[in-house]
Order: C-alpha cells, then structure tokens, then sequence
C-alpha cells in the first residue's frame, strides 16, 4: 500500500470517529470546563455571570446545610461499600462452588435478570413498602412485631438508613459476575496445592480466594464511592432531602441550590468540590488497595 492510500485511509478512520470525539468534547468535556469556570461567578442562569473570585467557596465553609449532607454521605459511602463488597462477593462464593457447571449458569442468571428492572421502578416499589401502612409495616404486624412499625421514611433518625439499606438482599448482579469473574481467574495448580495443604473451606476463602479478588474489590470500591457520592435519585424521589435535612446529601444541595433557588455559581462550587474529592479518593484507594496486593 501506499503512502498515499495509507493516508487516505488513516483519514476515513479518523472521519468516521469524530463525531464520536465532537459529541465526547461538547457533552462530556465542554460541561465541565463551564462548572469549572462558573464556580468563580455569581451566575443565576439567565443573565451574564459576575465573576466573584473564592465567595462562594468561603460560603461553603459556613453552609450548615452542607455540612449536615456531607455527613450523611459519608455514612451513605460506608455503608455502600459493604454492601457492595460483602453480599454479592459471598453469593459468588457460593455459586463458585458449585460442581456443576449447568448449576453455577443457572444461579447466575437467576441474579442477573432483575437489571432488566428499571432502577427507577425499584426506588418507587421500595417507597410503597415504607410507607406507613406499607408492605412491610404490615409484615412486621402479621408476624407478630407490630412494635417495630416504623415510619421509615419520616423518622429522622432512620430515614437515611432506609433509603441506603433497600434492595434487600443488596446483591449487585454487576458486582456478583466481576467477584465470579475474579474467582475463575484462579487457576486449577493453586486451588489443588491449597487442598494439599489443607486450605479448604474457610481457610482457602481467607487464604486463596480473597487476596485473588483484590483487583475486582478495588474496581467495586471506586465505582461504589464515585456512585454513592452521586447518587441523587433516591433521596430525591423518595424523601427530597426530608424530613429536615436527614437525608440531604452533597449533590441534592447541589441540585436545589441550582435549579429551585437559581444559584449556579454557588451549585457549580459544590460541584468543583465534589470532583475534587472523588479524585482524591478514588487515588488513594487505588494506591493502598494497589500495595496491599
């Protein structure tokens, strides 16, 4: 081929691509670099912005409302992670140790087929269960433990728990086929010399199949912070913040200080912030679950 046909070529790839990169820059990129602008203004989304240098980080120091809703998230983010980790990594286990290899396609498939669910339907069935006269109040009355009932999306002191701890049993089909993917990498020679060893059961879990998986637990726990730390749609369809600021969190601030009190410079300084926090987290757990390996 050449030099000519080679460069003609080149150039049909990269046309056939761009609009791919046009779309990445306009959508993607360009959204962020207005956030990172906007952070400095005083901007109500109409009129021209008015630069206003570090006022609306200043204002952030002293936004209780902020505060309350980064201490619900940072309860939301633990609590997350274990159930992002524990559950469905114990699910894999079992189902890794099936004989059968038919058995182990069935049970995956079993867990898989609930993603066909819409996340937005599931959030709405597990509000009708909280409420009052719910499902679950109801079963708690017929079980004979009516003095559990709760209004479990309008106590303080609970609703936050009750939005991150529905979706019971919490296993993630996402995370249950990476842990299943993690424990078929294990090759035949180290599961048979930890039998001869007598690393079986328990011991060959704590000893061979967890020190295995650390690269999936580490790609489950960046995803489940990045996910948590924006995860806006459950307390916003299911208590918008309520009752009080119980279940406020960071990026709902964000939300309303934008779109219901028209303050974008301010929302867009909550945004920096959050970025900047993902960032550093997401880096530090890379570099301790990287030398923990």
């Amino acid at each position: 081929m050449t030099g000519k046909a080679k460069l003609k070529t080149a150039l049909t790839g990269y046309a056939f691509i761009l609009p791919t990169f046009v779309f990445l820059i306009w959508f993607m990129y360009y959204p962020v670099y207005q956030a990172l602008i906007g952070a400095f203004t005083d901007w109500d989304g109409f009129n021209a912005p008015r630069y206003i240098g570090l006022d609306n980080f200043v204002r952030l120091i002293g936004d209780e409302v902020l505060r309350q809703s980064t201490i619900n998230a940072l309860i939301w983010v633990v609590l997350s992670i274990v159930l992002a980790v524990v559950p469905p990594f114990l699910v894999a286990e079992l189902i890794f140790q099936l004989k059968r290899e038919r058995a182990q396609y069935i049970y995956r498939t079993l867990f898989v087929v609930p993603i066909v669910i819409p996340g937005i339907v599931t959030i709405l069935l597990w509000r009708f269960l909280y409420q009052g006269d719910g499902a679950l109040n109801q079963l708690l009355e017929l079980i004979g433990l009516g003095s559990l009932q709760q209004l479990w999306l309008g106590n303080p002191n609970i609703a936050l728990y009750s939005i991150i701890l529905m979706g019971f049993p919490w296993i993630s089909a996402f995370n249950l086929l990476i842990f299943y993917s993690g424990l078929q990498s294990i090759s035949t020679e180290v599961l048979e010399a930890a039998k001869l060893e007598g690393a079986t059961g328990w011991k060959r879990v704590w000893r061979i199949d967890i020190p295995s998986s650390f690269p999936q637990l580490r790609l489950i726990i960046i995803l489940t912070l990045i996910g948590s730390l924006q995860n806006i749609i459950p307390p916003l369809i299911m208590t918008n913040g309520g009752p009080g600021y119980s279940t406020y969190v960071p990026i709902l601030h964000m939300y309303n200080v934008s779109t219901v009190n028209g303050e974008f410079g301010y929302g867009m300084s909550i945004a920096l912030v959050m970025f900047v926090i993902i960032l550093l987290l997401t880096l530090v757990n890379m570099k301790l679950v990287k030398s923990e390996s």
